[in-house]
């Protein structure tokens, strides 16, 4: 799906996973979090399904949106893709998230692990 007019990100049902890319400069508020949420839900509908993020260049992840993300449990396993120490920094807190989740600095390597899990949960 297309980034739309206004969303600072876009979501696509790829083969196997969905991904969810932030524009860069992105501040990431509770409500934004809300809509991308939504918009992948809208995707995926009650199957729980991997998650790739490109998360490069977002500016800030407001507290109130770090609480829903740790909160939401629809995704599988999660693979954050950013490429410097500010993005990692800024991916620190999934560290406490109840879904496993990964840091990486290449997509492919991200890519892989991600469809590794997903490979081990569903024949385990």
């Amino acid at each position: 799906m297309p980034q739309e007019p206004g969303k600072p990100f876009s979501v696509s049902l790829e083969e196997g996973f969905l991904r969810l890319r932030w524009e860069p400069g992105t501040a990431i508020t509770h409500a934004v979090g809300v809509a991308a949420a939504s918009a992948l839900a809208d995707l995926h509908g009650p199957s729980v399904l991997p998650l790739l993020v490109n998360m490069s260049g977002i500016s800030l992840v407001t507290p109130e949106a770090r609480e829903g993300m740790m909160n939401y449990r629809r995704f599988s396993h999660v693979a954050l893709i950013g490429e410097d120490p500010v993005d990692e920094v800024m991916a620190a807190f999934s560290h406490r998230s109840p879904v496993a989740t990964r840091y990486f600095t290449s997509e492919t390597d991200g890519l892989h692990w991600l469809l590794k899990q997903e490979l081990g949960r569903r024949s385990g």
